[in-house]
């Protein structure tokens, strides 16, 4: 292996440790989130008592958590993904196609994420905006938040899966599997 492409590696693993220790952190949201929802439903159906935030407080959580935990996604290539052609090409070829995806459709969607997200957070912050749909009405920009964060963990693991796919063009072979002969379809 080049020391090129040992440096490439080394940067694309920081880069995942990022994406692993936020993926970590944001796994913790599902107990407030689960600890809200049963007391909710104790309250209602046993003290006959619903309570305001509960529901506000869960889809908050819930929503906080699918989005930061999208990066940690990518990282562990839990996303979505058309196998049918995909899995029978070559390495080169499945990076040629990975950098071009992320190119031309992934890095301008989590561009946008960024910066309409930054638009969506700092104006709920600047104006203490609430939820208006609430009778508990919370403030509305730590979950208005987790759009910019998001998409930044989101752009810095595509820079890590594209850096691996540099890699696998250059050597015929990903990251951390054994070298194989290419077999081109």
């Amino acid at each position: 292996m080049h020391l090129q492409e040992t440096a490439l590696l080394r940067l694309a693993q920081r880069l995942d440790q990022v994406a692993i220790w936020s993926g970590n952190l944001v796994a913790w949201l599902i107990v407030p989130m689960v600890l809200a929802l049963t007391y909710e439903v104790v309250a209602r159906y046993v003290f006959n008592a619903p309570t305001q935030w509960a529901y506000d407080m869960t889809f908050m959580l819930y929503g906080s958590f699918f989005m930061l935990g999208a990066a940690y996604t990518l990282q562990r290539k839990g996303h979505v993904r058309t196998d049918s052609f995909y899995s029978a090409w070559s390495p080169r070829r499945q990076a040629t196609v990975d950098l071009a995806c992320y190119a031309l459709m992934f890095f301008p969607f989590v561009a946008v994420l960024v910066f309409v997200g930054w638009g969506y957070f700092w104006k709920a912050f600047v104006t203490n905006e609430t939820f208006v749909t609430s009778s508990w009405q919370p403030i509305t920009w730590p979950f208005k938040l987790a759009l910019p964060v998001s998409g930044a963990l989101l752009m810095l693991q595509g820079v890590s899966e594209c850096l691996k796919c540099v890699h696998t063009l250059r050597t015929g072979q990903w990251p951390g599997q054994a070298a194989t002969p290419e077999i081109v379809v």
